[in-house]
């Protein structure tokens, strides 16, 4: 049934996005063959997205070399996919420059620089920056991101500032992100490495873009691998939630990886003529959808928003 509607709703979809995060390696022969499969399963489903979103945690560690061999593997699956991707940084992510021995003039993010080679790819325009935004059709995307000072003196991380926090200059450019967000009076959808409250494994530097406008329809995420009984507390298989006080749902995509994860996972968002909305949970492993999910098209109001 699930495959049948699937099938169906690309047919009426007018915009196609494939999302997920946290493929989350170490070891490079680790990393490809997580990616093997999914990118497998990916091409065998026979649909082309319009976007990639590829949400934190695309490599772990701080061996530089093993990095860059990771970062041309997706890098060239993402290149015969021919598919702009939205990447943001996610913890793991940073590795390099939180643990490793960084130093130099320039911040290394892995996946940073790869994106960074392709003027059809999005991803923040400077290391320091906490978000960015792309527009498709009727919505724009707000894509928050994990972000570190130039010299190093703070960064975030698991949805905190770390470092000299007095340092930290981006504090009120979070605040006024909901203001922005409203003045675009358009659907929005966010997404980051990070849910907000009400998610698992929540972002607590979260709580300063709150209230959510009523605009913004839906939020992404990742790091919380579902099926991780290690980290994920006691929520270790929450797909769908609610930001906390809000009529927003919340969608956990993560995670690309079959070690940790269990199994390779991912999210496919049809957005329909109507701008109303489908999500697809994809397992690629056994090359199947295990659940899809219709949200509401309009959202009450929160508490705090009236």
């Amino acid at each position: 049934m699930y495959e049948y509607i699937y099938r169906e709703s690309v047919k009426r979809a007018k915009h196609k996005i494939w999302i997920f995060s946290d493929l989350q390696q170490a070891e490079p022969k680790n990393a490809k063959s997580c990616l093997d499969t999914c990118m497998k399963d990916y091409i065998n489903l026979g649909e082309k997205s319009d976007m990639i979103w590829f949400l934190g945690d695309c490599v772990e560690g701080t061996d530089i070399k093993k990095l860059d061999i990771m970062c041309t593997y997706l890098e060239d699956a993402f290149n015969k996919l021919d598919i702009p991707v939205c990447f943001v940084a996610g913890n793991h992510d940073l590795d390099y420059e939180r643990y490793g021995e960084g130093g130099g003039d320039k911040i290394y993010i892995p996946f940073y620089e790869v994106a960074k080679r392709h003027p059809d790819w999005h991803m923040q325009k400077d290391v320091e920056e906490p978000y960015y935004k792309v527009t498709l059709g009727d919505f724009k995307f707000y894509f928050f991101t994990d972000h570190i000072a130039k010299d190093k003196a703070w960064n975030t991380t698991h949805g905190a500032i770390h470092g000299d926090v007095s340092r930290y200059p981006r504090m009120e450019k979070l605040k006024a992100i909901k203001k922005e967000i409203e003045e675009d009076n358009c659907p929005v959808i966010t997404a980051s490495h990070y849910s907000f409250a009400g998610g698992s494994r929540a972002s607590e530097l979260f709580n300063n873009i709150l209230p959510l406008p009523q605009n913004v329809k839906m939020h992404f995420y990742g790091h919380a691998h579902i099926g991780d009984f290690d980290w994920a507390g006691d929520s270790p298989y929450q797909r769908i939630s609610w930001v906390k006080m809000h009529d927003i749902p919340q969608v956990n995509v993560s995670s690309f990886e079959n070690i940790r994860g269990r199994k390779c996972r991912s999210v496919f968002l049809h957005i329909y003529e109507d701008n109303s909305l489908g999500v697809f949970f994809r397992n690629h492993d056994d090359g199947v959808f295990s659940e899809c999910y219709f949200p509401s098209k309009s959202n009450e109001r929160c508490k705090e928003d009236k």
